[in-house]
């Protein structure tokens, strides 16, 4: 049951992830509505960020009870919450409007906080109830049941976007994706948790102290840089989105398909590269293909070029889902492993800055050069990926 419970709430997460997705939909209505790089970068960070810098805190919290499925449950319908008012925020308000930018703003930062908050409950019950022997299928398997959940929500983006006005198409995929995310809670409460053990309690300052003596574990060192990192390729990834459509039209649909298609054919193989060279190789190999479509991204030719870059994206976003989840449950000792998903979701903060970085430079320098500077950053972070091991 346990098995089955997590694969079915990342079939669910998956579908709805991909009916507001940070890197296609939401750049898309935000654009439509309001047409403003940096709003989009400000959204992406919110995105990448919040969760990051709260993730301490809960994990303060979250470390002295011996039961967290509760806590995930609930952290997951307060996101089922911000989406639906999400949707109704995008049923109202058809024109650039403060209020628009208030409800949006707020309803993705409360999406955020409180996936910081079940995502450390729930790697904490993942790694007491997925025993590490059932590990190398497990994380390839979700990876699957997320990649076809994502194809048929593509296929739901794509078939609402065109049948739909704006922006009653927008307000019916938050919806959706906000009844999905509900349900994706509705088998962990059959699942059975092993008693936590208690530590003893600290405070925030105490913790905060305590941060450095983490690093003698240099994987965890090295893992958080390379996650800071990839904020570089989030940074750059909804201005894919914009440019393309810039360039040839309302294509969101099409290229949300092609993005998971590049999610679900590619799974299989980080699954066999996975348990023949260790997680270490998914993320050089991400690395390396992230610096490359920074590079292309402005100087492709067509549009089917742009679905090639797209399939792409998938497949790297696919990578790093396996990699950033894996590798941590690999070197994280089961007493301390609260506290490593909070350490590195704290300090990988930083990388979910650059989304706002990248708005800016869209403005002042435009989509060309951005790329070329993310290009720079990714070809980095690719030697960085090295140390690793």
């Amino acid at each position: 049951m346990a098995l089955f419970s997590f694969w079915w709430h990342m079939a669910f997460l998956s579908f709805s992830s991909t009916l507001f997705s940070a890197n296609t939909v939401i750049p898309a209505y935000v654009e439509k509505l309001y047409h403003s790089p940096l709003l989009i970068g400000i959204i992406t960070s919110i995105l990448m960020g919040f969760p990051a810098v709260t993730q301490i805190f809960f994990a303060i919290f979250l470390k002295n009870q011996r039961f967290k499925k509760l806590y995930l449950i609930l952290g997951i319908l307060a996101r089922a919450l911000a989406l639906f008012l999400l949707s109704i925020s995008a049923f109202f308000i058809s024109q650039p409007h403060l209020w628009g930018i208030v409800m949006l703003v707020g309803s993705l930062s409360l999406f955020a906080t409180m996936g910081s908050f079940a995502g450390i409950a729930y790697m904490d019950l993942l790694g007491k109830v997925v025993p590490k022997e059932k590990r190398y299928y497990f994380f390839p398997v979700r990876q699957v049941v997320a990649g076809i959940a994502s194809f048929v929500g593509g296929l739901m983006v794509r078939y609402v976007a065109d049948a739909l006005s704006f922006p009653n198409n927008y307000g019916i995929l938050f919806l959706m994706a906000a009844i999905s995310v509900a349900i994706a809670t509705l088998f962990f409460p059959l699942v059975k948790e092993p008693e936590s053990k208690i530590e003893e309690k600290i405070s925030v300052k105490e913790l905060l102290g305590s941060i450095p003596g983490f690093f003698t574990d240099k994987k965890l060192f090295w893992y958080i840089i390379i996650q800071i990192l990839s904020g570089i390729y989030m940074m750059v990834l909804p201005f894919y989105t914009v440019y393309t459509i810039n360039r040839f039209g309302n294509v969101v649909g099409n290229l949300v398909i092609f993005q998971v298609l590049g999610m679900v054919l590619s799974n299989a193989l980080w699954g066999i590269a996975s348990k023949r060279h260790g997680n270490s190789m998914i993320a050089k190999i991400a690395a390396i293909l992230a610096a490359l479509t920074a590079l292309t991204a402005a100087f492709l030719p067509s549009i089917g070029w742009y679905y090639a870059l797209f399939f792409l994206t998938g497949t790297i976003l696919s990578a790093r889902g396996i990699f950033m989840d894996a590798y941590l449950i690999e070197i994280a000792p089961e007493e301390k492993r609260v506290m490593y998903v909070g350490i590195s979701g704290t300090i990988g903060f930083v990388g979910s800055l650059f989304p706002i970085f990248g708005g800016l430079f869209v403005e002042a320098f435009g989509f060309m050069l951005t790329f070329l500077i993310a290009f720079v950053g990714l070809t980095i972070a690719f030697f960085a990926t090295f140390k690793l091991d």
